[in-house]
């Protein structure tokens, strides 16, 4: 690749003095090894899956938003509500039910305050040896949600 234009080049187009050099990758985008469950995510995105579009939406957003290794995300319902165009009613329910199926697990308290971080298993920030470390001791997410969403409400009849 043309680090300067970031175009790649063929190998066979490259001038022979530049064939045997090594190749340098520029990693300045700041990106950070993350392993994702592609089955669990794939089953949770699924018609089917029993979570709706904006459990889908808190799910992504502790995917891309928490941070390294098995710390919690410490950001409010109202702040990630804001970042998502929810109400934090919404997400409170939204991660209630992801806690329920194992997506997301509480972390820790503090006073009324719950924070959670995500299952190990479902996706993980770090090194492969922290991540052995951090699924020995948590339980497999479940796939269809385990809590039924309530029925739509029927409108009253007027007399």
């Amino acid at each position: 690749m043309n680090t300067g234009t970031g175009e790649y080049v063929q190998l066979q187009l490259l001038p022979e003095d530049k064939k045997d050099k090594p190749v340098t990758y520029d990693w300045s985008g700041g990106g950070r090894h993350v392993n994702v469950s592609k089955a669990l995510g794939k089953k949770v995105w699924h018609k089917d899956s029993g979570y709706d579009q904006n459990d889908r939406d808190v799910f992504g957003y502790y995917l891309f938003n928490s941070p390294e290794g098995d710390a919690p995300l410490r950001e409010s319902f109202r702040e990630i509500g804001t970042n998502l165009g929810l109400r934090p009613a919404q997400v409170s329910k939204s991660v209630g039910r992801l806690n329920v199926g194992g997506i997301l697990i509480e972390a820790e308290k503090i006073g009324r305050v719950k924070f959670y971080k995500l299952n190990a298993r479902a996706a993980y920030d770090g090194s492969a040896v922290a991540q052995r470390r951090a699924t020995a001791s948590v339980r497999h997410p479940v796939v269809p949600c385990p809590v039924p969403k309530p029925a739509p409400r029927k409108k009253k009849e007027t007399s």
